[in-house]
């Protein structure tokens, strides 16, 4: 089997306010053995280890983006819709940092960034900030709407392709259930974008 690490979208947006996605095709579930566990093979473990560190990445980002809201004035349906983001993120991170601690090789500061990936992800993170910080009202919050759009699908897509690569069902149930609510927040941004179109 290939290793699936070198399948992780190639360019996407990590900042304190912002991040976007590279769109992903789930993959088929592993089998499970006899014993009801599917058996992961070392690129499978590290391939999740690598979404994990990513998620990681991403939800600490997210925990922080209801902050532009402070200097920025939104309307209370954005408002409650981001904060339920930064919360959603927030909880989810230290789940991802409890997760961490039962896996002793397990280290989610490692992102394996190849660096012309790392230089254009800092290069569009000022792009993103530059875009949120010098806009303002209807274009604010559209703009703020899409960076939300592309973060959270990035994450729900991330969780889903940790839970498949995960050995333990507890963690897997926990990963899935992240990638649904990341999904739903995702479908909340669409609606509210398209409303406000």
């Amino acid at each position: 089997m290939s290793s699936n690490f070198l399948r992780v979208p190639a360019l996407f947006l990590l900042c304190s306010l912002c991040a976007c996605q590279s769109l992903r095709h789930p993959q088929a579930a592993p089998q499970p053995t006899e014993s009801g566990t599917p058996e992961k093979s070392a690129a499978d473990l590290q391939t999740r280890d690598n979404a994990l560190a990513l998620l990681d990445d991403l939800l600490n980002d997210e925990k922080n983006v209801s902050k532009v809201l402070i200097i920025k004035s939104n309307s209370d349906e954005l408002g409650r819709l981001i904060k339920n983001i930064s919360k959603t993120a927030g909880n989810s991170a230290v789940m991802l940092e409890s997760l961490a601690k039962s896996e002793p090789g397990l280290d989610l500061k490692k992102l394996d960034l190849p660096p012309g990936e790392a230089t254009a992800r800092k290069a569009i993170s000022k792009e993103k900030e530059h875009v949120l910080l010098h806009s303002k009202d209807a274009e604010f919050e559209f703009q703020l709407l899409l960076t939300q759009v592309e973060a959270l699908n990035y994450g729900a897509n991330l969780a889903l392709v940790a839970a498949e690569n995960e050995p333990r069902a507890s963690n897997t149930r926990e990963l899935l259930a992240l990638s649904a609510q990341l999904r739903d927040l995702h479908e909340q941004v669409l609606a509210m974008l398209r409303v406000k179109r």
